[in-house]
């Protein structure tokens, strides 16, 4: 790596050797929870380090949109103490927003003091894709069932990652075709992990991934003989990997046509029908929109809420609701859990991450377009499943934010050969 110069991060801020350590950790985050928070920390504290030690630039657009983060980040928790302190609930569940907001302090650190030297960044985007390499390689090996944290907040999380390096893809158009053949590997591996998770609820990757390199043809003119020649290729090598490992097929495949039976079969009348992943959530959210009306300004409040879901549970005759933590939909379960507010805290973070979009989309289009894949994956996945419930999630939530910032602001200059 090379020498720092005098408009950069201080090297007493981050040597060389430690940007190693935080890369390391980026690798392995998708294999174990704890390095996954190391990394995460790694990246705050080095960014509320900079504060001291960078230099100090004029204001410019990523500022303002991550100073708009920063406001989301505050507002959500200032939602969240109204109904915590008035139902009396634990904080001990409510890592997400101290996370988040620890980590919008950081980032507007990095954002507007920190500089770092193209290798540095050049290898953080490489880790990145090793990343994904590693969760493909953890699926492949061990399966679902050995994700360092409950599967659902894993598969979205890798998810997250993915709609990083595909903009960081995306933005590698004047490297070497190795490079960007790397990037594109990390992007389809990363795909791949997600869906042999089994996590149907971030199989919404792959209409993101579809529609952004939809957009990016029609976007740059559609030249018919070379995107011929890359669909062939783009359909061999599927045909190969599908070839090599036929359960990126069948998995999915399967989970997918379970769904459809357990819908097509759902009955909240029949105990059989409530007792399947989507018969479990359909009766959920249907006796929550019913009781929410009745409560709406600050919810039921923590205890009550897994009373209501252990009665529900009872007077269906099915256990395995009684057995439940939350309503899997954070949407409804903020209604129901703290009503209003808790539902403004959660939509705190949706436009926080909207705004930064639209105030990059101008001058950086390529960060707009990874903030806006982060949205779309954190609004799509939680109708399905509470991934604030799990510490990993907003971990990494927060750092692929990092990420986007760090690899795809200015990405043009970043990247040059």
């Amino acid at each position: 790596m090379t020498t720092m110069q005098p408009n950069e991060l201080n090297a007493k801020a981050v040597r060389n050797w430690q940007w190693c350590a935080v890369l390391i950790l980026l690798v392995l985050a998708p294999l174990n929870s704890k390095l996954a928070g190391a990394c995460w920390l790694a990246f705050c504290l080095l960014g509320l380090w900079s504060f001291k030690y960078g230099s100090v630039k004029a204001p410019t657009a990523e500022f303002s949109a991550v100073k708009g983060w920063v406001f989301a980040c505050l507002s959500a928790l200032a939602l969240r103490v109204i109904p915590q302190f008035y139902w009396g609930d634990s904080w001990g569940e409510r890592h997400a927003e101290f996370r988040l907001l620890f980590g919008a302090l950081g980032l507007l650190g990095l954002v507007h003091y920190a500089r770092f030297t193209r290798d540095q960044l050049k290898w953080l985007g490489y880790a990145l894709v090793l990343a994904l390499w590693a969760s493909f390689g953890l699926m492949l090996i061990f399966g679902s069932e050995r994700t360092p944290t409950n599967q659902i907040p894993w598969g979205a999380s890798m998810s997250l990652l993915v709609c990083v390096v595909l903009a960081l893809t995306m933005s590698a158009s004047l490297q070497r075709l190795p490079v960007r053949l790397f990037y594109v590997s990390g992007v389809v591996v990363g795909v791949c992990a997600v869906l042999l998770s089994q996590v149907r609820g971030s199989y919404g990757i792959v209409f993101w991934v579809a529609g952004v390199v939809l957009w990016h043809y029609a976007r740059s003119g559609i030249k018919w003989r070379a995107l011929a020649s890359r669909v062939i290729v783009a359909v061999v090598a599927i045909t190969l990997l599908v070839q090599i490992f036929p359960q990126l097929i069948s998995i999915p495949a399967q989970r997918i046509e379970l769904a459809v039976k357990e819908f097509s079969a759902a009955d909240i009348l029949k105990e059989a029908s409530i007792e399947t992943s989507v018969g479990i959530r359909l009766y959920l959210w249907k006796r929550a929109v019913h009781e929410i009306p009745d409560h709406l300004l600050v919810g039921v409040g923590h205890n009550t809420k897994m009373s209501s879901i252990r009665r529900w549970g009872i007077e269906a005759n099915a256990p395995a609701v009684s057995t439940l933590g939350h309503l899997h939909n954070n949407y409804l379960e903020e209604l129901f859990d703290q009503g209003l507010f808790g539902l403004g805290s959660f939509l705190s973070f949706l436009i926080g991450l909207f705004y930064m979009a639209m105030r990059l989309r101008k001058n950086e289009p390529i960060a707009a377009l990874g903030i806006t894949g982060i949205f779309f994956i954190h609004a799509s996945g939680n109708l399905t499943n509470v991934n604030f419930a799990h510490n990993y999630y907003p971990t990494m939530l927060s750092s692929a934010i990092f990420l986007c910032f760090l690899l795809l602001i200015n990405s043009t200059e970043k990247y040059k050969p």
